[in-house]
Formats: structure tokens, C-alpha cells, sequence
């Protein structure tokens, strides 16, 4: 294992809107964090950076792109579905139904 550390990418500012009772209890939640030794914004980060990429794969799929279904199989397993779940749910998204 190497010592060496990457530099971490740049960060910028996102703003989203959200139901006020979901901004109070973000509001909550990052103090109770705080106080635990917590940091609740990285934690907020990377849920973001993992539902970006499941958006893109999942238009990916839907657009249907020419990759074989390996678009379907990736999110799918990003999810935590076995190999043969993510078949049937990719399946019945483009209209099929049943197991495959």
C-alpha cells in the first residue's frame, strides 16, 4: 500500500431546495453530529456523489446505450443487488415482465 494520499478535487457550493421540515432536521442532525465527532456535510457529499452517479447510469440505461446491458449490471451491483436482481429490475424497467 502506497503512503502517497491524492489531492483532494476542489470543492463548490450546491444549493437545493428542500421541504422546510427536512431543512430543520438537517439543522438538528448537524449539531447532534458536531457534538458526536461527526462531520455530517461529508457525510451529505458523498451520498451525493453516490446518487449522481446512479442518476447518470440509470439514464445511461434508459437512453440504451449500445454497452451490452453492463450499464444495468453496474448499477445494480452499486445498489447492492446481486447480478440476477439487477437482470429482472433492468428487465422490467424496459417494459418485460417475470424472471428472467
Amino acid at each position: 500500500m502506497g503512503v502517497l494520499k491524492r489531492k483532494e478535487e476542489r470543492t463548490e457550493v450546491l444549493t437545493i431546495r428542500v421541504p422546510g421540515s427536512v431543512k430543520s432536521e438537517i439543522d438538528r442532525l448537524r449539531e447532534r453530529a458536531s457534538e458526536a465527532g461527526f462531520d455530517l456535510n461529508a457525510t451529505i457529499c458523498e451520498s451525493i456523489v453516490r446518487l449522481t452517479r446512479q442518476i447518470r447510469d440509470e439514464i445511461d440505461l434508459v437512453q440504451r446505450k449500445p454497452d451490452g446491458g453492463e450499464a444495468a449490471e453496474k448499477t445494480a451491483r452499486r445498489n447492492g443487488q446481486s447480478h440476477s436482481e439487477g437482470t429482472v429490475r433492468a428487465a422490467e424497467s424496459n417494459g418485460a415482465r417475470g424472471v428472467i
